[in-house]
């Protein structure tokens, strides 16, 4: 009977252009998480947790037409599993609680991240039109919501 082969572990070998899609993200993927957790571990966690289900699902994500945006979706969903029942989260959440997820999204990518509108498209897998529309969209909305009210004469003779 032959001993068993010494083995010193197992070498993965990881797809390139999965390899080259973490290099490209991840930095930016780990400063989202931050601004929206405020929690340097749990943010580095669940960013390497996106990328890990991302790999292990990189064929369907690399087949599907905007693979940025599925591996977006992916954070994302995470982000709000960390985030659900925290009544302490950071203030940059609070713009999710008024803006529709996606122009939350190009708020804090825009305005805190301090990304362009090309950086932030490519980074959550939409066109650079989409990012310019939706920062108006939530600038808009925003105004109404901070608007001081109009006195109750004013608004009937309007």
């Amino acid at each position: 009977m032959e001993p068993p082969d010494q083995t010193t572990g197992l070498i993965v070998s990881l797809p390139m252009d999965y390899i080259a899609f973490c290099l490209q993200y991840q930095d930016r993927y780990l400063r989202y998480t931050r601004a929206r957790l405020a929690d340097p571990d749990l943010s580095r966690e669940l960013v390497e947790t996106a990328l890990g289900r991302v790999a292990v699902n990189w064929a369907t994500v690399l087949a599907s037409r905007r693979p940025a945006a599925e591996a977006w979706d992916i954070l994302g969903s995470l982000i709000a599993q960390a985030l659900h029942g925290h009544a302490a989260a950071p203030l940059c959440n609070t713009v999710y609680r008024v803006l529709p997820p996606l122009q939350a999204d190009v708020v804090i990518l825009r305005h805190r991240l301090s990304l362009s509108d090309g950086q932030a498209a490519d980074l959550i897998g939409v066109e650079k039109s989409v990012v310019a529309s939706q920062l108006r969209m939530a600038h808009r909305t925003m105004a109404r919501r901070t608007a001081p009210s109009q006195p109750t004469a004013l608004r009937m003779h309007a």
